[in-house]
């Protein structure tokens, strides 16, 4: 019995884990359209370098790949803040931006805990 629930507990685990990082993959079309951003946000964030050719700088400079890895899916943004889906490099991502700061969806800027103090 004992051995019959291990076999069943491995296997269960195993079929999770594997529909898990299934799900971790973009699987985009090959004739994929990125969402066009609004023109007059864009030429207002120029001016503080927050555009989304920016943003797409900073992503593949912090997960450390080409810029043409990185696929913008959705886009919501106006003057104050923003944010974006991403898929880097075949892996789903969420970005914010923060009046002209980008950062990662789940970061908070005004964690002062975790800032190495």
């Amino acid at each position: 019995m004992k051995k019959f629930l291990t076999a069943l507990v491995i296997t269960a685990s195993t079929m999770t884990f594997a529909q898990q990082t299934e799900q971790n993959k973009c699987n985009l079309p090959v004739n994929y359209q990125e969402p066009k951003p609004d023109k007059k946000v864009q030429s207002f964030l120029k001016k503080v370098d927050a555009t989304i050719e920016d943003l797409r700088k900073h992503i593949a400079v912090e997960n450390d790949c080409n810029e043409k890895d990185v696929i913008f899916l959705k886009i919501s943004e106006q003057k104050g803040n923003g944010m974006y889906s991403v898929c880097v490099a075949g892996k789903p991502m969420k970005y914010k931006r923060m009046g002209s700061v980008f950062m990662g969806s789940s970061e908070n800027p005004f964690d002062t805990a975790n800032s190495g103090k």
